[in-house]
């Protein structure tokens, strides 16, 4: 996740927020609920498209939110004076996206909540479809391995971030799935005043139990 400067972020926010309540207006009007993934393929593909007219000196040909977005993440990057510096005004704008259309779904009174197994599993999809629809599509050259990493690394991060947490209370409020010998196990992490602060995952030694099966 490339943690762009302070600076950098309001104008990419702007778009992103544009974007994202187009693809919420959208998706009301649809099924309301698992074609988020189908919402977000389209403008990935967009996104993508313009970056590399951009990339070749020219400017998007089509004009709406997802193009207005790529130009501000490439633009935007152009004071770095390296080439592929955009990659990480990407990452961060698709990593505010997935969470903000969430936010704004909710703010609608469509979803009741801004994150469930359901949302991640579409999400996730649509990142790896985006990043196999990037692969089949490219040459090779740098740009399209450069699409690829940015929509994989996100779908890695949303994994690590997000996931891994709902995960953890998942765990602890209706437990285990998994009773392998080899496993990591979610545990309380409380202060000195023995207050809940969150969960903390750990590889336990399970040798004896192995031993036991043998």
């Amino acid at each position: 996740m490339p943690y762009i400067a302070r600076e950098d972020r309001p104008a990419l926010d702007g778009r992103v927020a544009a974007l994202a309540g187009e693809v919420a207006a959208r998706l009301t009007k649809k099924n309301g609920d698992t074609d988020v993934s189908c919402e977000y393929r389209k403008v990935f593909r967009r996104i993508a498209v313009a970056l590399g007219e951009l990339e070749s000196g020219t400017r998007p040909r089509r004009k709406g939110a997802p193009e207005q977005l790529a130009v501000e993440i490439f633009d935007g990057a152009k004071k770095h004076k390296q080439r592929g510096a955009w990659l990480g005004n990407l990452n961060y704008s698709v990593t505010r996206l997935i969470q903000v259309v969430p936010t704004v779904m909710v703010r609608r009174r469509a979803w009741k909540e801004k994150f469930r197994y359901w949302l991640y599993a579409q999400t996730v999809g649509a990142l790896e479809r985006a990043a196999m629809d990037c692969h089949a599509k490219g040459t090779d050259d740098w740009f399209y391995d450069g699409l690829v990493g940015v929509f994989v690394d996100v779908k890695d991060e949303y994994k690590r971030r997000v996931n891994a947490a709902y995960e953890a209370v998942q765990i602890m409020k209706s437990g285990d799935c998994y009773d392998t010998p080899y496993r990591t196990e979610v545990i309380e992490v409380r202060n000195k005043a023995g207050v809940l602060e969150g969960y903390r995952e750990t590889m336990k030694d399970y040798r004896g139990a192995v031993r036991g099966l043998e």
